[in-house]
């Protein structure tokens, strides 16, 4: 009997070697055959999206000086390019005929009012009817018409600076007979410039008035112009498929001139995205998909892919910050396939980027 029970000791002992045996080759077989990957986890970053464009400068404030009468120039008081202030004379036309006319037009007012006073006199002793008093107050207002078209002229004679600005060349002398249409000069407003510029319609959500502008011009190559936008126009172009963007960009030394082309710089404000390695992605007809990882296990995610830059893939749907990935060994996986870590490339893709846009 004791033989017989340490013969089973001896085949359990065995039995027990054998099995724990084959488990540690099952268990040395199982993790030689599970695929190694590389993994990151997904981490959001900021992006300062700079769109560039050429523009041209425009005046601030632009006009052509010419007359509204014909007359002859009997005073000049500005040379070419002279800096004015609203209101300042710049050019007096011959008014002889219209003083004369003014002055007549004075007396007959004049006599009408000392008409009038009399006759009232008159009403008030109930000596006149009152419609002869109705008559000369009307004659009165006739006459006061007359002298106030009349100094209207003399106004109209008398050509002044409708803003503060910079005069262009003269293009008259005295003597000169100025006709409606026919320009004296040019007045531009160069304190400030408007700046037109075209922007892709993709970024038509993304502009608004205030947004900050850099204007720089090959005239100036080290000076920057900073300004922002003050409209943008709500009609895309069905040609060039671009929206047209007007800012204001400020010029007190007077150094940019209306007409010239500047480079325009417009950052959009700062956006959180996701961007992952273009190589941890993998297509499915046109379809794209990556697969996240958890306690080993990987699960196969669509994703709808942004912008592509320097090998990274704006994504926006489909993962979140904070996921885990498979950057390398994608094409040895399929769905729910149980993986070894072999390395965290994390730190090798956390960016803050700042992308330029023609």
């Amino acid at each position: 009997m004791k033989k017989y029970l340490v013969a089973l000791s001896a085949i359990l002992l065995l039995a027990a070697i054998i099995i724990s045996k084959n488990k540690k080759n099952e268990e040395y077989v199982s993790k030689k055959t599970r695929p190694s990957v590389t993994v990151m986890t997904v981490t959001e970053s900021k992006n300062s999206t700079i769109i560039k464009s050429i523009g041209t400068a425009i005046s601030n404030e632009s006009a052509n000086i010419m007359s509204n009468v014909t007359q002859i120039v009997s005073e000049i008081h500005f040379s070419d390019c002279d800096s004015v202030k609203k209101g300042q004379l710049l050019v007096q036309l011959n008014i002889a005929k219209k003083e004369a006319k003014k002055k007549q037009a004075e007396i007959n007012c004049a006599e009408q009012q000392r008409e009038l006073s009399r006759l009232e006199i008159l009403k008030k002793k109930r000596v006149i009817p009152d419609k002869d008093y109705d008559l000369q107050k009307t004659k009165l207002l006739d006459a006061q018409a007359k002298l106030e078209a009349i100094n209207a002229e003399v106004r109209d004679s008398s050509i002044v600076a409708p803003f503060d600005g910079v005069l262009g060349i003269r293009n008259v002398s005295i003597g000169t007979l100025l006709m409606p249409g026919n320009i004296i000069t040019t007045i531009d407003n160069i304190d400030k410039l408007k700046v037109d510029f075209p922007v892709p319609e993709k970024y038509s959500t993304l502009l608004k008035p205030k947004l900050k502008i850099t204007a720089k011009s090959v005239a100036f190559s080290e000076r920057k112009f900073e300004g922002n936008i003050i409209a943008v126009v709500p009609r895309i172009s069905p040609t060039s498929r671009s929206i047209s963007v007007r800012g204001i960009i400020d010029n007190k030394d007077h150094l940019l001139k209306p007409g010239m082309a500047l480079k325009i710089s417009v950052k959009l404000q700062d956006q959180a995205i996701v961007r992952i390695p273009e190589k941890s992605l993998f297509c499915v007809g046109e379809k794209h998909y990556v697969y996240t990882v958890k306690d080993n296990k990987v699960k196969l995610c669509y994703v709808t892919m942004g912008n592509r830059k320097n090998g990274l893939v704006e994504i926006e749907k489909g993962i979140l910050s904070g996921d885990r990935i498979v950057v390398d060994g994608v094409d040895k996986l399929g769905d729910g396939a149980i993986v070894i870590i072999s390395k965290d490339v994390t730190k090798d893709y956390i960016q803050t980027s700042v992308e330029e846009k023609p």
